[in-house]
């Protein structure tokens, strides 16, 4: 008789099978860590492996297993890599001990994986040294660029002061003739004044010259008389 076929449900059973069988060989693969841990951190685990539908084994495997390259990231990197050629080398130990101990020929294991993280992180850190150093270059060539700008305005600032300096506007020549001619007129008048002074003055000494040179000839005069009285009593 042909082989009846599987209805959705049957199918599902033989899918559980195959599952289960899966999660054996796994569970095959795996080594147990024995942990004690802190109640809070314990509770914590819990509830979050309750919300997602996890078990804490699952969780915890989880969150161990990136721990672990959170760590190593933050290793120094030549011991880093150091260490994680320990562990790939200490990986490949544990699995063929794992295989023995379960009686199989071999387990699903990858090897140079530690290798392979190091090599992800030295990637991604050079990236950001490089990406570092060209905004340091980006920023000193802005800077560069506005102290270049800013002394470049500074001299034409210096060449445009002495040409507002010299031209100066028709209302201001204006102004400044006018002011020119004042002053010119106002030295003018000082040097008409002080000719006026001096002409006044000379005329003063001169007048007063000739009253002295008139007191000194009435004097001469009146000495005369005398003189020709007496003759006149002489011959009398």
């Amino acid at each position: 008789m042909p082989a009846t076929e599987l209805t959705n449900t049957q199918a599902l059973i033989d899918r559980y099978y195959t599952e289960e069988k899966a999660k054996k060989a796994q569970a095959l693969t795996r080594a147990s860590l024995n942990l004690q841990l802190d109640a809070n951190d314990l509770a914590m685990l819990s509830i979050i492996a309750k919300r997602f539908g996890k078990s804490r084994d699952d969780l915890a495997k989880d969150v161990l297993s990136h721990a672990l390259i959170d760590l190593l990231t933050q290793l120094e990197p030549g011991e880093r890599k150091l260490i994680a050629r320990d562990a790939d080398e200490m990986g490949n130990s544990m699995a063929r001990e794992i295989a023995e101990e379960n009686g199989i020929k071999d387990v699903d294991h990858k090897p140079n994986v530690w290798t392979g993280h190091e090599r992800s992180i030295a990637k991604a850190e050079k990236k950001r040294a490089k990406e570092l150093e060209e905004a340091q270059k980006a920023e000193k060539a802005a800077q560069a660029s506005a102290n270049f700008n800013e002394e470049a305005m500074s001299s034409n600032e210096a060449q445009i002061a002495p040409t507002s300096e010299v031209s100066v506007s028709p209302e201001t020549e204006l102004a400044s003739e006018a002011d020119e001619t004042v002053e010119s007129n106002e030295s003018f008048t000082e040097m008409t004044t002080a000719e006026a002074n001096s002409t006044d003055s000379s005329l003063e000494e001169s007048s007063s010259e000739e009253s002295s040179s008139e007191e000194s000839s009435s004097e001469e005069s009146s000495s005369e008389e005398p003189s020709t009285e007496n003759q006149d009593s002489v011959f009398a």
